[in-house]
């Protein structure tokens, strides 16, 4: 049964809404590996990746496999199996990936070594949620015009 004030609610809105919501669901795990991991994984990665990437990565992907699973049943209502899907959102979310880890990075950069930057606290928490921002506006489009786009006969 739906609620009265919702029927008067667009299907975008509706969408935008439960995309959000799961959105902060998978930030929160996100978010809670990345401290974990930033706080079990050792310093030094081999090929060049600090740790920090390395948290941050790994973190993106436990976020990624909520936002997938409950995207694609509840704000999508995607119930066929289409590997072609699967392909897109795997397309979507590695490019997705490098965009939040080098958006990470680069934020932390900043607040490192710009002097204005330098005295503030939670700097991994800054550049966490500035990552997230950008990698969410383009996970929305992604899946709303390309990984579950609904096709209009």
């Amino acid at each position: 049964m739906t609620h009265p004030r919702l029927k008067h609610i667009s299907p975008l809105k509706k969408q935008l809404i439960k995309f959000t919501l799961i959105g902060m669901l998978a930030v929160l795990v996100d978010l809670s590996c990345y401290y974990i991991l930033l706080n079990i994984l050792p310093e030094n990665w081999p090929l060049g990746f600090g740790l920090e990437d390395v948290a941050k990565a790994i973190s993106f992907l436990c976020g990624m496999s909520v936002t997938y699973t409950l995207n694609k049943l509840w704000t999508w209502k995607a119930k066929s199996r289409s590997k072609k899907r699967v392909l897109n959102f795997t397309i979507l979310y590695t490019t997705s990936l490098f965009i939040n880890v080098i958006s990470n990075s680069k934020m932390l950069d900043l607040l490192h070594e710009v002097d204005l930057l330098k005295p503030l606290n939670y700097k991994y928490l800054i550049a966490f949620i500035f990552a997230t921002g950008v990698s969410a506006s383009l996970n929305f489009l992604g899946q709303k015009f390309w990984v579950f786009k609904v096709k209009l006969d």
